[in-house]
């Protein structure tokens, strides 16, 4: 599927997406590094991202998805938290040059953003905060939800939330921002291995 997807965008024919649990795109790793050195414009979707799957099991949770991609020269790793920043994804993959991944979840999400909101390749959204923030909290998917739902769980602990949406590249400017804001403090919630963590 990888190669199918890989000699589809050659030359750029076409828009072409090929999607498979995050977990099984590991089997695939040698095409997609060789489609990125050969410039393909291929984009690959990974669902049942994460320990987030449950009833799943171990072997279909991606947990080094976001590492193997941002490993790809002139990649970019998207990380939708619900249907519209998903669409919105979508639509900037298809115009975005060299290799996308697209990270998406199986649990059913409430949708959060309005259906024209607006998101660009490498910029981070506050979802939540206030004057009296005391930490700093950057989630992405899964963990974007039980960020927000600690927030309104425990009111007198004041969080400033930010949605990453895309892991490549990371909204360096927007996090030190909110952590200068935040006296310093920064949680960063997680769904995979610490090694597919960006370094800000």
């Amino acid at each position: 599927m990888a190669g199918v997807a890989i000699g589809a965008a050659t030359r750029a024919r076409t828009v072409v997406y090929a999607s498979t649990f995050a977990a099984f795109w590991t089997r695939a790793f040698d095409q997609i590094r060789m489609g990125a050195i050969s410039m393909s414009n291929a984009n690959f979707v990974g669902s049942h991202a994460g320990v987030s799957i449950g009833e799943d099991g171990a072997s279909q949770m991606a947990l080094e998805d976001i590492a193997m991609f941002r490993s790809i020269p002139n990649s970019t790793v998207f990380y939708p938290r619900d249907a519209v920043s998903t669409e919105r994804a979508v639509e900037l993959a298809a115009n975005t040059p060299g290799i996308c991944f697209i990270r998406t979840s199986r649990p059913n999400f409430p949708v959060i953003y309005d259906n024209a909101a607006s998101f660009s390749v490498g910029q981070a959204r506050v979802v939540r905060s206030s004057g009296d923030d005391v930490c700093t909290v950057v989630a992405a998917g899964v963990t974007l939800v039980e960020a927000m739902k600690l927030g309104q769980t425990h009111p007198e602990l004041p969080l400033r939330v930010i949605d990453v949406f895309t892991v490549k590249p990371l909204d360096v400017a927007a996090i030190k921002s909110a952590v200068s804001a935040t006296n310093g403090r920064l949680v960063v919630a997680e769904d995979h291995y610490p090694e597919g963590r960006p370094a800000c």
